[in-house]
């Protein structure tokens, strides 16, 4: 297998394909690909890309999607890409490849870095303790605040009515409904203007265009709006924002017209955050630690506790 450093953005552009059909096969975290990580890393990115990639018989069969930025004190640490309050992330390895996880370990550890892998699902992170020989500590943490939810379980309830949602799919209509002067406040995209604003943009229109991404709303009489913008991968499905569930609940047309949307893309979870009001079981993310490979006092590298427009740029095309 060939491990190959990637330092500029335009190497891991040119590997999009690569990377979608990767990501594709591991199932990996609706926000680990290239319509999410590449508006973030432009808008709101900075420090020093660290990524690399596993390669056999020219294919790839391994991503680390890594950057390297001066943490909260004071210290480098490697972070993945899109690491944002409400995103969670993971090496991208072919699916049942344990071999690729234990190469790419081996090569993060051996530029002797700190990290910061606090966005890392305790489900994968256990994964890697188990599938490499490198020494890994994992404290499990539930800063999250997502619920996990099996697809068929939350569509079950077909008696009630969807037929007052509506799916939006143009991008110049949805960045209007969520972008808005009034509604950029309730859906968290940004004030005009701002770099948040110009991520959540050029991330919605790029999500849109590769169907990654849906918009469901119902329209109220006082002409607000009730939505759940939801980022599809292969298999999860993952709700990113939303704006008036907690006051419908979890049996809403509009929380099973979600569950039935995600049926119908083929996932078989479908990720919520807690503020929704919608039960499911608790998904936690896991501080990863370094330990070092021989003895000696264990340097510990628990992972920093992180605070929870128009004018679409296209990061996709070369």
């Amino acid at each position: 297998m060939k491990v190959s450093d990637l330092s500029r953005w335009e190497q891991l552009g040119s590997l999009q394909q690569a990377w979608s059909e990767l990501a594709a096969n591991c199932d990996a975290s609706p926000f680990a690909w290239p319509n999410f990580c590449m508006p973030w890393w432009y808008e709101l990115g900075w420090g020093r890309l660290v990524c690399f990639t596993v390669e056999e018989s020219g294919i790839v069969v391994g991503l680390a999607l890594l950057h390297d930025r001066v943490g909260d004190v004071g210290r480098h640490l490697i972070r993945f890409i899109a690491d944002e309050p409400g995103t969670y992330h993971q090496f991208l390895v072919a699916d049942g490849r344990h071999d690729v996880t234990e190469v790419l370990w081996e090569h993060l550890l051996s530029s002797g870095r700190a990290f910061d892998f606090s966005s890392v699902p305790t489900e994968i992170a256990k994964g890697y303790e188990a599938a490499t020989s490198c020494p890994l500590a994992l404290t499990e943490h539930p800063s999250f605040g997502m619920v996990s939810v099996l697809v068929g379980s939350a569509e079950a309830d077909s008696k009630i009515d969807t037929g007052s949602v509506r799916r939006v799919t143009d991008s110049s209509e949805c960045l209007d409904l969520i972008t808005g002067s009034r509604a950029a406040l309730r859906w968290g995209s940004g004030e005009a203007g701002s770099k948040m604003a110009a991520f959540f943009a050029s991330a919605v229109d790029a999500s849109l265009r590769t169907g990654r991404m849906t918009l469901l709303v119902e329209d109220n009489r006082d002409r607000t709006t009730n939505g759940v913008l939801v980022l599809h991968g292969a298999g999860t499905s993952v709700v990113w924002r939303h704006v008036g569930l907690r006051a419908f609940g979890s049996d809403s047309a509009l929380v099973q017209a979600v569950a039935s949307e995600a049926a119908e893309r083929g996932s078989r979870r479908l990720l919520w955050p807690d503020s929704a009001g919608v039960p499911g079981q608790p998904f936690p993310l896991t501080d990863i630690k370094r330990v070092p490979p021989s003895g000696g006092r264990i340097r510990e590298m628990p992972g920093l506790v992180r605070g929870a427009v128009r004018g679409v740029r296209d990061y996709l095309t070369p």
